[in-house]
């Protein structure tokens, strides 16, 4: 199933909006993981879609490798001449202690249930060296409600601040901090854009753009107003 899983994501364009957007989220992203630790070191992605994120860790000081589960999306990294490994996650194809971050990126969402969940922190654990961070995003499903299940057919594990807390904890974790955001937006500025997500959401409206031809419109609106937990967790030290 390798090769054609995804094959509706390689095929997405982003517009010169969409992708300005997108390096602005990445650039807000490794600043906050380097806030909890600095490169060089080794930084292991699951899940790098189109690799927009690869680049700007390289240029960072990372030593970067990836795990990918599409066969479409693997060998289009390859091709920039990344270090990607084709497989699916859990379990991680890594030795043990042998990355300083395992970064993971709206990932944790699509496992396949809690045993998935819990297996995918276990082994993010065993990968990460002792002071290594795992640094997950994932949606808020609170905001997102239906949404969640509509953006992406590969939607499965709910997701929510308090359900993340308690499965990085018994993963063995210690959670430093976790940025709730809108794009780049946080605190008083991603408040205001939750709020006029509302009118995105109003009664009637999914039906009204059908007759309008608009769906794709709304959905986009609706995708850029995609709220996310940012999650910094760190594997414990060795005492």
């Amino acid at each position: 199933m390798s090769d054609t899983f995804y094959r509706w994501f390689s095929q997405r364009q982003l517009t010169t909006f969409g992708s300005a957007r997108r390096g602005r989220i990445e650039r807000s992203r490794l600043g906050l993981l380097e806030e909890a630790i600095a490169p060089p070191g080794d930084l292991l992605e699951i899940g790098p879609g189109t690799g927009t994120l690869a680049a700007r860790a390289v240029a960072s000081g990372w030593r970067y490798r990836a795990i990918e589960a599409s066969e479409t999306l693997a060998d289009a990294l390859r091709a920039k001449g990344l270090d990607i490994t084709l497989a699916w996650a859990p379990p991680i194809v890594a030795d043990d202690a042998s990355c300083d971050v395992l970064y993971a990126d709206q990932v944790l969402e699509h496992m396949s249930g809690i045993d998935a969940a819990r297996e995918f922190v276990s082994e993010a654990l065993r990968a990460l060296r002792p002071g290594g961070v795992c640094f997950i995003v994932v949606p808020d499903y609170l905001k997102e409600r239906t949404f969640f299940w509509d953006v992406d057919y590969t939607h499965n594990f709910v997701t929510t601040e308090r359900r993340m807390r308690q499965l990085l904890c018994d993963g063995g974790f210690d959670v430093d901090r976790v940025v709730r955001s809108i794009g780049v937006a946080t605190g008083p500025a991603r408040d205001l854009l939750a709020a006029g997500s509302l009118l995105a959401n109003i009664p009637g409206l999914d039906a009204l753009s059908r007759y309008t031809r608009t769906e794709e419109m709304l959905f986009r609106v609706r995708k850029n107003l995609f709220e996310t937990l940012t999650f910094v967790a760190r594997k414990p030290s060795a005492s």
